[in-house]
């Protein structure tokens, strides 16, 4: 089989996403949901922030604040999807 150029997928559209954190939680917990309300992340506040594209980790980064007032990630460290994924997989 031909070796695939990666530069041909150059124009692929690509989904991605900061993972800030996660929590566990009850229905109930979220029906009381309001305004105001706090949900405590499992991330701490100094830890690198996955940047994942189609779901699968391939950066590491740190939230920072634009001018305009929106939020971007500065990449720290970059990997691949393979080295997520681990071997084999």
């Amino acid at each position: 089989m031909a070796a695939l150029d990666i530069h041909a997928l150059g124009d692929v559209r690509v989904t991605l996403s900061a993972l800030l954190g996660h929590a566990r939680t009850s229905i109930s917990e979220i029906l009381d949901f309001h305004p105001g309300s706090i949900v405590p992340l499992q991330a701490s506040s100094e830890a690198a922030i996955p940047l994942l594209v189609n779901g699968v980790t391939i950066a590491h980064g740190e939230i920072v604040s634009l001018e305009n007032g929106c939020l971007a990630l500065e990449i720290l460290d970059v990997g691949t999807p393979r080295d997520s994924l681990g071997p084999g997989e």
